[in-house]
């Protein structure tokens, strides 16, 4: 035991001596916005009216934060408080994901112990996390909270050993509302508690797991404000519309390198990245699921866990640079279930070769925002090559990952994930190839603005507020089932990636605007101007035309506000098509 407190203590004074690093300035700045936020207003207000895009859950940790800074100082004295060097700040703010770096580093130890007999292999593996540069980076330097986060689904996949589910399940469900990235662990977390115990179990399990749901969001259900709890659980589903935010991985090939490179763009047929994206990650947990299905146990708990996030990170757009960072831990909790010397080498090798590309993607990240914090050397080897070289390197490492479960299924099973893609290319392209034409709104733009609500498809733009305002397209009472409901001034671009050759469309004032609406509507490709209307007002009849967009990348659909302000210029696109 002696040498597992030397070694906490050593890995607590490494990050002590790094946490004077501002690591990444912006969210720690976010740190400071929300968690002074959260301490003057309240748990309730925060959500409402700051830019939080974390859980209502983490709210409460980030009142800690607010409360905790105000014993010691006044963070009121702004001067002092966002100071990008502010020590008092960056201690309280990285504390969280410090203590839970140890107390990882003890549950690797401990339960080591409980599976295998010799005395080093748990301190070794407990040593490859604590002393593990990505997760130094991650908490210490960086002052992000991802070891935060995995503490929940860790602490329950030990309950689940310990037989203890309805726990283990009240634990995962703190933790989905603390950190996003566990809502990808819910339908193999609760598909393995019916598998692995049985069906009463599931029921309490989820019994357990909806009490704690409601003492999280008890403050917002006194409010009568349970909405915002759903807004902040499903914000981050498109907040980050882009191909990979540094994410070292197939989309960042694509995007070359550009962090702003739209996910909206077409690639196979008509299929756009982001669908592409979540069809690979869908292929994936089908076959993991399948693994807990056939053979529920711990062993193949951890891997599918290992996997999907890893498989998150590689096939999904909007990717970070940190979130295939859980993959690392979720190696040292498999390595005693292994069953060969073979494959402790084996995986060992993995581990370390991730643990190297790892960090270097998340240096990365880092080092181009804010190279002052980050290290020299290796920033100087950073470049668009190297980036490129690490995007594939970590995409062999998942493949080579995989065997970890090939005696645990058969290998035929491998034959899911490629059978499903290619189900999926072809039914999702086959009635565009049939039909030859596509409505426009079953496509996302790269690129939507307007002067009020938000771009809406086959509803008008009163519908953004919600269920209660939902209105079917119409103009002068002309009603569309298709099309696009939105607002003077209004801009939203598509790629076409030069696969279609016209495009056609009704346009008009939608009939829920008032009598002082007028607007005229303009199309452009490829930033030429192909059509402009006419000034139209709230009674006139809804308008059509029709564009030629041979070998065309890009369609912009303009409305502007006829020069006497945009005062109700609910306008819409209506019946538009896109044609093969």
């Amino acid at each position: 035991m002696y040498p597992l407190l030397i070694l906490l203590f050593i890995s607590f004074m490494i990050r002590l001596f790094f946490t004077g690093n501002p690591g990444f300035v912006a969210d720690v700045a976010f740190w400071k916005s929300w968690s002074l936020a959260a301490a003057d207003h309240g748990i309730v207000w925060t959500a409402h009216n700051t830019n939080i895009n974390y859980p209502p859950g983490f709210i409460y940790v980030l009142w800690l934060m607010g409360k905790a800074y105000a014993l010691f100082t006044d963070p009121h004295n702004f001067n002092a408080y966002w100071q990008t060097n502010n020590f008092l700040f960056l201690l309280i703010s990285k504390l969280p994901a410090i203590i839970a770096d140890l107390i990882i580093g003890y549950l690797i130890y401990w339960f080591s112990k409980l599976i295998i007999k010799g005395k080093n292999l748990p301190l070794l593996l407990s040593a490859l996390f604590l002393l593990n540069p990505v997760v130094i980076l991650d908490s210490a330097v960086w002052g992000q909270v991802e070891s935060f986060g995995m503490l929940f689904t860790i602490l329950a996949v030990i309950l689940f050993y310990k037989q203890k589910p309805a726990l283990a399940a009240a634990i995962f469900t703190i933790g989905v509302f603390m950190k996003l990235q566990n809502i990808i662990y819910i339908p193999l977390i609760y598909l393995f508690i019916w598998r692995y115990f049985d069906f009463k179990t599931l029921i309490k399990s989820l019994a357990s797991s909806l009490l704690v749901f409601i003492i999280i969001v008890f403050p917002f259900l006194l409010a009568k404000d349970f909405d915002r709890v759903l807004y902040l659980m499903v914000l981050n589903n498109d907040y980050f519309p882009w191909l990979s935010l540094h994410a070292h991985n197939p989309w960042w090939i694509v995007a070359g390198g550009n962090m702003l490179a739209p996910d909206k763009i077409l690639t196979i047929g008509i299929i756009q990245a982001k669908k592409l994206g979540l069809i690979f990650f869908s292929s994936i947990y089908l076959f993991l699921t399948l693994l807990i299905l056939k053979r529920p146990s711990i062993r193949n708990l951890i891997s599918a866990l290992a996997i999907i996030i890893f498989a998150f990170f590689l096939f999904t757009t909007q990717s970070h640079d940190r979130y295939n960072y859980p993959v690392i831990v979720w190696i040292l909790f498999l390595f005693p279930f292994l069953e060969t010397k073979f494959l402790h080498k084996y995986t060992l090798i993995i581990f370390l070769l991730l643990t190297f590309a790892i960090f270097f993607n998340m240096h990365e990240g880092l080092f181009t925002n804010y190279p002052e914090n980050g290290i020299a050397l290796l920033g100087k080897i950073t470049n668009s090559l190297t980036n490129n070289l690490n995007s594939i390197f970590l995409t062999l490492l998942f493949f080579a990952l995989i065997p970890i479960i090939f005696r645990q299924l058969s290998q035929i099973y491998l034959l899911i994930p490629p059978l499903f893609i290619i189900s999926a290319i072809i039914i999702l392209n086959l009635p565009f190839y049939i039909k030859g034409k596509i409505y426009l709104s079953s496509l996302k733009p790269i690129y939507a603005r307007q002067g009020f609500g938000t771009l809406q498809y086959d509803k008008a733009v009163n519908s953004y507020s919600g269920p209660k305002n939902w209105n079917i397209l119409s103009s002068n009472y002309f009603f569309y089932t298709k099309g696009l409901g939105t607002h003077a001034h209004s801009e939203v671009s598509y790629d076409l990636g030069k696969k279609f050759s016209r495009f056609s469309t009704d346009y008009g004032v939608d009939s829920e605007a008032g009598t002082s609406a007028s607007v005229t509507f303009e199309i452009k490709g490829d930033g030429k101007v192909l059509f402009t209307s006419s000034k139209m007002g709230r009674f006139d009849f809804p308008k059509h035309t029709e564009i030629d967009v041979k070998k065309m990348q890009t369609l912009t659909l303009i409305v502007y506000d006829a020069g006497d302000g945009n005062d109700s210029d609910h306008a819409d696109w209506l019946n538009a098509i896109l044609y093969k």
